[in-house]
């Protein structure tokens, strides 16, 4: 029996073809990060914004790093915790450079994360998904993470550690019950799923706010589903598009709300990071706080 507990370890079971996808993409950020160094970037990065930054994981060899980047990113940007970046959103009142952090799965090793946050006053939305919490078989864990997560056995959060979490300041939310493709589902079949997680949570951390669905792109959901997270009276559904948020010229109810998020790994030099932001900030436009079109059109 034995937990991946390194990020050189994690890498190290990708395939080979995974492995050199890895290394072109460092190799394109490397030269995209140089040939976006210009004398604006500070400029830019100062436009004020909501931007999400999320993680799945913080492995003992990441933290020196990530914590380099939530050092850099304090001394430029206002940390915020998920609850009230989505308030700033809905109501236009985005007056500086914010940054919201939230992080995928239950992985434990973001106990690490949460300590360095703590550290800065960050706080951190952890979406976890309550079939892996205090998973304790190693069969099991490493069927759900092979099938689920496609990554080797590691160790899940305990209720214990959640409530360490919550005391501190953290925020949890529903990544639905089992790490399901909610696009796959039935609207019946993701309303049992959403409700089992939510069931759970609620009576172990408290009032629940917020969802993000699993795998988090735009065909991994669906406006019926959309719509059945916000009929449950949740505050925000997030997902994994790329992109930040900006104020308009109105005010925009929470159900109509779609969040965009940036993923960061806890081992990427600084100036890739910086590349990500800006590229959201190029793109921002008020759209980005809305749903996309494509599932508008599913109302049709």
């Amino acid at each position: 029996m034995q937990y991946c507990s390194t990020y050189k370890e994690l890498t190290g079971s990708y395939e080979h073809s995974f492995k050199f996808k890895l290394c072109l993409r460092k190799l394109a950020l490397d030269a995209l990060s140089f040939q976006n160094h210009t004398a604006r970037n500070q400029e830019i990065l100062s436009t004020p914004r909501v931007q999400f930054l999320y993680i799945h994981h913080i492995f003992k060899d990441e933290a020196e790093n990530f914590e380099k980047i939530v050092q850099y990113l304090a001394e430029h940007y206002t940390f915020i915790s998920h609850s009230e970046a989505v308030r700033r959103i809905v109501e236009n009142d985005i007056d500086r450079a914010y940054i919201a952090w939230s992080s995928d799965d239950g992985i434990r090793n973001n106990t690490i994360a949460a300590e360095i946050l703590n550290r800065y006053g960050a706080s951190c939305c952890f979406y976890v998904n309550p079939y892996s919490i205090a998973l304790k078989d190693f069969e099991a864990v490493k069927r759900f993470c092979k099938t689920r997560l496609n990554m080797p056995p590691v160790e899940f959060l305990s209720w214990d550690d959640i409530d360490i979490l919550l005391k501190q300041g953290h925020e949890i939310g529903n990544h639905t019950h089992d790490h399901s493709i909610v696009s796959e589902l039935t609207l019946e079949e993701f309303a049992e799923n959403f409700r089992t997680a939510h069931d759970i949570l609620t009576q172990q951390c408290g009032v629940i706010r917020h969802f993000a669905y699993t795998y988090g792109n735009i065909e991994h959901f669906n406006k019926a589903a959309y719509d059945f997270v916000f009929q449950q009276g949740y505050d925000s559904c997030t997902s994994a598009v790329r992109g930040c948020h900006i104020n308009g010229l109105e005010t925009i109810a929470n159900s109509r709300l779609f969040l965009r998020r940036d993923q960061i790994i806890g081992n990427w030099p600084l100036p890739h990071i910086e590349y990500f932001l800006i590229q959201s900030v190029k793109k921002a436009d008020f759209s980005n706080n809305f749903l996309p079109n494509s599932y508008l059109a599913q109302e049709k």
